[in-house]
């Protein structure tokens, strides 16, 4: 058979065809670059970027270039033929740029415009953590951590969990209700997003309370301070007077000692003083002594065991009287040739077992035969402070004699929130900072039983200034009361008060800002102000109780000594 030749028609056809094909490629303008393409957007997600952007006419494929500085140099990092892109070798929590560009048969386009993006890591855990009881509820609050979708609450009934979700909120605070009125509670905040889940932050506990309205009637501070007390001359460093004690045993006798003007007594609840009482053996001695004292619990009713340190004046150091006050004998602390040490704090337990701080130089000391011997005690180096420091510790009382033996509290002294504040629960062999806050002047905590309620006062919080409270003998804090630097905290069965005491010589003046919140101090606090010529706040104040109303008698440095009878 013969096979049919084609057509002149379809030759001419062809011929046309391929020189109009001919003639595109010859004239300028008319080749098959497409163009750069449009609306580049960048997705992160968990190890991943994900890239699309529009399909650009005549491009045959794309390709996609990285860089990790805004605007370049582009490293070329895949072609691909559609119009999205998913790099899945971009490092966790970097940030990328990209460009891309379209291939066609007669080369590549322009970049496109750049775009960026990171990959979703994990956040980090919430800081800042703030717990504050209610009544029947607490009230939560923390940092924002960044790239979180939402925060997971978790609270607990004993410290250290374990912890059960009690709630999910994409905002930093939450409000646990329902709870019980008095019971601790503990709770930890994680930050979750597509990555998963963060660590739990620090533990922070809070109690519910009923939020009692503040006292409206209120007592006036009266000056008692024995006629022929000087407290406005230099001597011996003078700073009127920075300690006020009570006779555990017998609630009517207070105890005081004014800087280098020897010991004073008041057998009425603080509304009158006799004194010098030192006039027995070393007696002397007290007359030239700038210090403190404190009464040891469990002593002979009206002859206590008194101790006195003295840091400055001839008599500097440590002295002890076991008949109320009238003789002294002095005690060397062997650790160490510097003898200035503050007035010791005594095991609630057991009247012989003494912690003393250091003043002006780091040093903390023990003892448990009443001052007759010491030993140094082991510390953080962390907790050490450089230059003239004098920071506080104290007995922390958890209602069993052997455990309050070795649980202190060490708060630092007015170093910006450097030190801060720790705690111990085996004689200082381990301690653990647990917060910033730190004492500005003088420091008196406040612990109105063994249920594990403690309150301090002071500075540098990361709760904020101001008196703070721990519902779990202060193993965690929470803020209340009004803000500002706080130096004492005390309290009645039916307030909580705190002041601002601290010592700037005679004829200074420092506003004693002079608070008070009905028990348990978790509701409003109010300033009822003081008398124009209490010019000084506290070092210390005692609350007695005459069978009728609770007494407040505090050592207000160089204002002498006040007396407040609540209402």
């Amino acid at each position: 058979m013969f096979k049919s030749q084609p057509t002149c028609a379809a030759v001419r056809g062809c011929l046309v065809v391929a020189f109009l094909v001919f003639v595109a490629a010859c004239i300028p303008g008319t080749n098959r670059v497409a163009a750069a393409p449009a609306n580049l957007v960048a997705i992160g997600g968990v190890g991943r970027i994900t890239l699309t952007w529009e399909s650009s006419l005549g491009a045959t494929g794309y390709s996609v270039k990285r860089s990790v500085t805004s605007g370049g140099p582009f490293v070329a990092l895949a072609s691909t033929s559609s119009a999205t892109y998913v790099d899945s070798t971009a490092a966790d929590g970097s940030e990328y740029f990209y460009v891309v560009s379209s291939l066609a048969p007669d080369g590549e386009s322009a970049d496109s415009a750049q775009t960026s993006a990171s990959t979703i890591v994990i956040p980090s855990r919430p800081v800042d953590v703030v717990a504050v009881g209610g009544d029947a509820q607490v009230t939560l609050s923390w940092s924002e951590s960044s790239g979180t979708a939402s925060y997971s609450v978790k609270r607990a009934t004993l410290h250290g969990g374990p912890y059960q979700e009690v709630g999910t909120t994409a905002s930093t605070s939450h409000v646990d209700p329902q709870l019980t009125n008095g019971a601790t509670y503990y709770y930890v905040i994680s930050a979750v997003n597509e990555a998963g889940e963060s660590a739990d932050s620090v533990q922070v506990s809070a109690s519910p309370n009923v939020r009692n309205p503040p006292p409206s009637t209120f007592g006036t501070w009266i000056n008692v301070t024995p006629s022929g007390v000087d407290l406005t001359s230099e001597l011996c460093s003078n700073f009127g007077a920075s300690t006020m004690q009570s006779d555990p045993a017998n609630p009517a006798i207070l105890y005081t000692l004014f800087h280098c003007q020897g010991v004073w007594k008041s057998t009425d609840f603080g509304a009158t003083w006799v004194g010098p009482i030192n006039t027995g053996t070393n007696g002397s001695a007290m007359a030239n002594c700038s210090g403190g004292l404190t009464v040891a619990p469990g002593t002979t009713p009206a002859v206590p065991t008194i101790y006195v340190a003295c840091i400055r004046g001839t008599a500097e150091g440590f002295w002890r009287s076991v008949d109320g006050g009238v003789s002294w004998t002095h005690h060397v602390v062997g650790v160490t040739t510097v003898q200035r040490y503050f007035p010791p704090v005594v095991n609630p337990y057991d009247k012989d077992h003494l912690l003393m701080r250091g003043h002006e130089f780091q040093s903390i000391v023990q003892s448990f035969d009443g001052g007759l011997t010491w030993s140094s005690l082991p510390v953080n180096p962390a907790m050490l402070q450089g230059g003239f420091t004098s920071p506080s510790i104290f007995f922390i009382d958890t209602g069993n004699a052997l455990t309050t033996r070795g649980t202190w509290l060490w708060i630092g002294d007015q170093a910006g929130g450097a030190y801060g504040t720790w705690r111990t629960s085996n004689h200082g062999a381990d301690w653990s900072r647990v917060d910033s806050n730190e004492q500005v002047g003088y420091a008196q905590i406040y612990q109105p039983d063994t249920s594990g309620v403690v309150y301090m006062a002071g500075a540098y919080s990361a709760h904020g200034w101001g008196v703070l409270r721990s519902s779990d003998y202060g193993l965690t804090w929470s803020h209340v009361g009004a803000d500002g630097a706080r130096s004492a905290v005390f309290g009645t069965s039916k307030n909580v008060y705190s002041t601002f005491g601290i010592p700037v010589g005679p004829g200074g003046t420092v506003d004693p800002g002079f608070q008070v919140a009905s028990q348990p101090g978790t509701g409003d606090w109010v300033s009822p102000g003081t008398p124009p010529d209490l010019a000084q706040g506290p070092a210390q104040v005692r609350v007695v109780n005459n069978g009728s109303n609770n007494i407040l008698v505090g050592a207000m440095l160089n204002s002498g000594i006040w007396r407040y009878v609540e209402p």
